[in-house]
């Protein structure tokens, strides 16, 4: 017998261990590294230029000050660090080169231009002040459908043009399908490029070890090994002599899954000079330079038959590259994406889609919440809408014709993708009873017009891709992940336990929640348990944290290696007991013979483990209570859930009031409920901004035009309606643990949400809004010249 039973740790509402010091101010993150005294600052030269040639660098100014150590221009800094190479080996994918300070040209403004090296950080940024870089400027683009046409100007003149990435996918007999239903609608759907913009913007420091000529590299990110192993491929420094660690980090978001040239640059400067290096970003840095996200157009054609079901789909996606494909994930992460996800819960069987990643001379998008996926849920949960009103027929209806059904579980998508369990009828159920649906549609005027204000209700079903394994990323053909996780799970002498996990926690609450998956499968007091990740001399080799993979990949890990453990404390303590290894229970710290009161504790068998008593092991066991396991997920494990969203909208104004937000979510088997609310909440905060009011401003040539958050609006708590979370559970049959992603669900469904519920409030008006973010003054317009 293993432990738990009745009295899991999984599925309680633990309290956080980590708001013990984040919230007294206590964190430590990569700012607050302690450093020596003779470390090195850094700064770098940005250009403002979006395209043009790098005439001349004049640094005599700069390095006339007194601490300066030194000024790096590309040429120079090519002599330390390779140019980073993205491969992707996927059809349609072409590499173009990026030198991690822009050495003959610069091609996006941001772009690192020069290194200041100085003795304190206000010394480095007044060197960057007295560089003096000339440029001539060339012809330039901002826009990916502008960048696309013929004779638009090239980011890489290797190439001939910008087209980084052209994938295509179609089922067998698509063109028969799609016109063998008697209607047809086709739309274009825009989503406004975003930041994540992190509490805490990214930052780097490298301190040489005197022994053993090795390296520890703290950085902010979201991927040590993979950052470990960047640096050793560009940078040439052994891997076995790099140590990343991961301090606290305040907020990632998929932004800090990239490997960016700041992290390259400073572990070369620290190896060339054998001092520590320092480099923290301001946040005009963190807006110009860190990837950026969305940017998408979406024309989806959807065939569908007299009752609205979609016979067949058809999809044309174009994303904004910006200037170079990001690293590890390339260019392929959102166009694959979105047009892969595009298919939603529902049951389309026929599907045609043509993928497409331009470059443009902008700073260089990637993952960021939701990635691909919130573009796909605005177009299709768009259509949806669209459809119910060509029919005459309630959006939810519709939804609900369409959806996979519990009876076709296991289902496998028209890519070949498997939904192994879910929750799409009954979350769309739940979420129309929560919010009283079928009342609210009952007593909504023609005009949508209450109290002054208009008012509508939008929803949006889909599901979320988690725990990406190692076929799932082959598939998409990137070779830096490896789609596993591990975990080692150690007893220690005194019979506590640390799990060092393959994990690096950037606010998802790891410390807690695989310390309460470890107590349920070891049989350790919660308590006794010290959870250990972000450190690459401890941590086991492993993907690290993104794509909705912790609790799937690293949660999977971890029981397979507690089970693992438990196995042999239960034969040691059969053993000690004189009992029969099936009769011994572990829990709550204690090795009890079931239906007995003879028990031994963690220690006593540790004690035995470590040859630290006269009792020997029983014959054929090793010294020590250790476990180390590693888990490759399938190709992808499928959340699901509905929003539905009402909002009322000023009509002198234009300005959308979010009033009531229901969801229910449905991520299988639940760790941590006051988790998994923190994540969605969170995740639908950023929905928020993203429908509403959040967008980086480009001009036609390239310039950025808000980096400042003056311009650039995030939500706050006043924009922030309670949120009526409902739960399902539907464990995954497919997973160790029955566990589902939760970490990017509710910026999915929130944007198309709140989109279709200002479309439903403005039907009056002939609404036909399909880009975001929705502001005011595009509302206004359509109030008062009926123009959508």
């Amino acid at each position: 017998m293993s432990s738990a039973g009745n009295e899991s740790y999984v599925g309680r509402p633990v309290l956080r261990r980590e708001d013990g010091w984040l919230l007294r101010g206590a964190g430590r993150f990569v700012d607050d590294v302690d450093v020596p005294a003779d470390t090195l600052h850094l700064s770098f030269v940005l250009s403002p230029e979006p395209h043009a040639t790098i005439e001349n660098i004049d640094v005599s100014a700069a390095k006339a000050l007194d601490g300066v150590v030194g000024i790096l221009t590309g040429d120079d800094i090519a002599r330390l660090v390779k140019p980073i190479r993205t491969e992707i080996d996927i059809q349609g994918y072409r590499l173009a080169l990026r030198d991690v300070v822009a050495r003959d040209r610069v091609r996006f403004v941001g772009e690192y231009v020069a290194v200041c090296i100085a003795e304190t950080p206000y010394l480095a940024l007044d060197a960057a002040d007295r560089v003096t870089v000339s440029y001539s400027s060339l012809p330039s683009v901002s826009d990916a459908l502008e960048a696309e046409r013929d004779g638009a100007p090239v980011v890489h003149e290797e190439l001939g043009d910008n087209v980084l990435l052209r994938h295509t996918f179609s089922t067998e007999g698509f063109e028969e399908a799609f016109a063998s239903a008697p209607h047809v609608i086709e739309e274009t759907f825009r989503l406004g490029r975003v930041a994540a913009v992190s509490i805490e913007p990214r930052g780097v420091v490298a301190i040489p070890e005197r022994v053993g000529s090795s390296l520890v590299v703290y950085t902010s990110t979201q991927v040590p090994h993979i950052v470990r192993s960047a640096i050793a491929e560009f940078v040439g420094i052994p891997e076995s002599r790099i140590r990343v660690v991961v301090p606290d980090v305040g907020g990632g978001f998929g932004m800090k899954a990239h490997v960016y040239p700041d992290e390259l640059i400073v572990a070369a400067l620290a190896w060339k000079y054998r001092r520590p290096v320092k480099w923290i970003q301001d946040r005009r840095e963190d807006l110009l330079t860190n990837a950026q996200a969305r940017d998408h157009r979406l024309k989806l054609s959807v065939s569908f038959d007299e009752s609205g079901a979609i016979v067949a789909m058809k999809n044309e996606v174009t994303t904004n590259a910006g200037a170079y494909s990001s690293y590890p994930f390339g260019c392929t992460l959102e166009p694959l994406g979105a047009a892969r996800m595009s298919v939603g819960p529902y049951r389309i069987r026929n599907y045609r889609f043509l993928t497409r990643a331009i470059a443009t001379h902008t700073c260089p998008t990637g993952a960021y919440r939701g990635t691909g996926s919130v573009s796909a849920f605005v177009a299709i949960e768009g259509m949806m809408d669209r459809i119910a009103r060509k029919l005459g027929v309630d959006p939810a209806e519709i939804r609900a014709r369409n959806l996979v059904t519990q009876e076709e579980m296991p289902y496998v998508n028209a890519l070949g993708v498997r939904y192994d369990t879910g929750s799409y009828q009954e979350s769309l159920q739940m979420a129309k009873q929560a919010i009283g649906y079928d009342d609210y549609r009952a007593r909504q005027p023609a005009d949508r017009l209450v109290d002054g204000k208009y008012r509508g209700i939008g929803i949006a079903s889909f599901v979320e891709v988690s725990g990406i394994g190692a076929k799932g990323w082959a598939a998409r053909g990137v070779r830096a992940i490896t789609g596993y996780d591990s975990a080692n799970i150690k007893v220690e002498p005194s019979g506590h336990v640390t799990a060092f996990i393959s994990q690096a926690a950037a606010g998802q609450s790891h410390l807690t929640t695989f310390a309460q998956i470890v107590a349920d499968h070891l049989g350790a007091r919660f308590e006794d348990i010290t959870v250990m990740e972000g450190d690459t001399a401890s941590a086991p080799y492993g993907s690290n944290t993104m794509a909705s993979r912790g609790a799937v990949a690293a949660g999977g890990a971890t029981i397979l290696a507690s089970r693992s453990l438990n196995d042999k404390m239960r034969r040691i303590a059969a053993d000690l007991l004189e009992a029969s290894a099936e009769d011994i229970e572990l829990r709550d710290g204690m090795a009890t013979v079931v239906g007995t009161e003879l028990s031994v504790s963690f220690k006593d068998i540790a004690q035995t483990a470590y040859s630290m008593t006269q009792k020997r092991l029983p014959e054929g066991e090793q010294y020590g209570l250790e476990s180390f396991e590693i888990y490759d997920p399938p190709p992808v494990t499928l959340a699901n859930s509905t929003h539905i969203v009402t909002v009322s909208v000023g009509a002198d104004d234009g300005v959308v009031e979010i009033e009531r937000y229901v969801v229910a979510h449905d991520c299988g088997r639940i760790i941590n409920p006051l988790v998994v609310r923190g994540q969605v909440v969170g995740a639908i905060a950023q929905g928020v901004g993203e429908a509403l009011m959040e967008e980086v401003v480009y001009d036609a040539e390239g310039q950025l035009l808000n980096a400042n958050l003056l311009d650039y609006l995030l939500p706050t708590s006043l924009d922030m309606p309670d949120i009526d979370l409902q739960h399902i559970e539907t464990p995954s049959i497919d997973t160790v643990g029955g566990f589902k992603g939760a970490g990017e669900g509710g910026l999915m469904g929130a944007v198309p949400a709140i989109l279709n519920a200002v479309n439903d409030a403005l039907a009056a008006h002939g609404a036909n809004l399909r880009s975001v973010p929705v502001r005011p003054d595009a509302i206004l317009k359509l109030i008062r010249e009926g123009q959508p």
